[in-house]
């Protein structure tokens, strides 16, 4: 193992909600140890699943959120089970789990009733909202928490463009993995307390306020001014609704502008080619000159007049021209793609992105993102694919408890 968390002992006991921290640690190299009731994690029963038969060795998402980590069959309701987990506990570093609060130290097998006794011990809860206050036990799926949280409601579509939309879920378990990105922080920052100290404690992770602090302008705007923002089609949610970023390109694609020559120096490059193909002559008047007078959002009739402008240029190109073009001259500018326009990009392969699993029904590899940054001296490494069912259970218990 060569990930910069080789050596740690993690235990695992988390569903849908959690899985993505255990998998994060264990893919930078941390043993990581899934413990699972005999009927497996809740999240095994997640789709989808190969050839759309399910099973719990078959979900796709599953086998994405689990990689690197070890599968051992826990029965908590049992004596023997209780006596396995309390041991395992007391050999780990670090244990995730997402119950309930209180759920396990009712039995007592949670953080309250056996961290005290193991002074190293990081225990990491993850929940919907906390283990304090009102909403603590409260029940959420990663809708619920997006909802809650504020993102929903900041992303949909301008009214111009769908009357009376609603708000949008965004897909991909956004919830559930932000909170799990900042447990693992969470994680990460007590290891280096315990570094210096050699004390372990407990990490309180919140979903809603995880989710919460994701809003970007919409906390600042009500703190500051007691103004909810406004939804926009592609586009960053504001207080005044602002220049469209999305323009359609004449072989039909969108193409995303965010910002038009926010200095000078890139303006000079954008009117040249604008003008070389006989757009915007205009833009050389001296009242586009400063560049606050030219940025969407501002409300100034400049503005306006170079996104009308940059639209017509838009739509006289591809959306790639606009989107090399824009990159040549140092803009933010995108093409909005399909998924399987963006898989299909060669930066991905370049960058060694993708990697490989393959599980039961399916003997060729099927294609998953790979690591989320690049080690220099401490590769990402993919030692296993996701565990079957109690693969591993003989094989962890003679290794931690022998």
């Amino acid at each position: 193992m060569s990930g910069p968390l080789t050596g740690l002992r993690v235990i695992d006991y988390t569903g849908p909600l959690g899985q993505l921290a255990g998998k994060l640690l264990a893919d930078m190299g941390a043993d990581v140890v899934a413990i699972e009731p005999p009927a497996g994690s809740p999240a095994r029963a997640v789709g989808p699943f190969v050839d759309d038969v399910p099973g719990p060795d078959r979900s796709l998402n599953y086998w994405y959120h689990n990689t690197n980590k070890r599968s051992v069959i826990v029965d908590l309701t049992a004596a023997e089970g209780v006596a396995a987990w309390k041991s395992l506990v007391a050999k780990a570093d670090i244990v995730i789990e997402d119950c309930a609060p209180g759920e396990l130290d009712t039995v007592g097998l949670g953080h309250a009733s056996l961290r005290p006794a193991i002074d190293s011990l990081i225990w990491c809860s993850i929940t919907p909202f906390g283990q304090t206050g009102p909403w603590a036990s409260y029940q959420a799926t990663d809708m619920v928490g997006l909802a809650l949280g504020g993102p929903m409601m900041m992303n949909g579509y301008d009214a111009e463009d769908v009357p009376g939309a609603p708000p949008i879920r965004g897909h991909g378990d956004q919830g559930y993995n932000t909170a799990c990105h900042y447990a693992v922080q969470g994680i990460l920052a007590a290891l280096l307390y315990r570094d210096k100290t050699g004390q372990g404690q407990h990490v309180d992770a919140s979903m809603h306020e995880a989710c919460s602090s994701t809003t970007e302008v919409g906390l600042p705007y009500w703190f500051t001014q007691r103004k909810n923002v406004i939804r926009q089609t592609g586009r960053h949610a504001a207080a005044q609704r602002t220049e469209p970023w999305l323009h359609m390109a004449a072989d039909g694609r969108h193409a995303l502008i965010f910002g038009v020559g926010r200095d000078n120096a890139s303006w000079k490059r954008i009117k040249e080619w604008f003008q070389a193909d006989g757009f915007g002559k205009q833009l050389d008047e001296p009242r586009f000159d400063e560049p606050a007078a030219r940025q969407p959002g501002r409300g100034s009739p400049e503005a306006a007049e170079v996104m009308s402008e940059l639209s017509r240029f838009i739509a006289a190109h591809s959306a790639d021209e606009v989107y090399r073009g824009g990159q040549e001259r140092r803009q933010s500018w995108g093409v909005v793609r399909a998924p399987s326009e963006a898989l299909g990009d060669p930066h991905w392969e370049d960058r060694g992105f993708w990697t490989e699993v393959s599980g039961e029904g399916r003997d060729a590899p099927v294609r998953m993102p790979g690591a989320p940054y690049a080690f220099s001296a401490t590769p990402w490494e993919l030692r296993r694919p996701a565990p079957k069912l109690g693969e591993h259970t003989a094989e962890v218990l003679a290794e931690w408890l022998t």
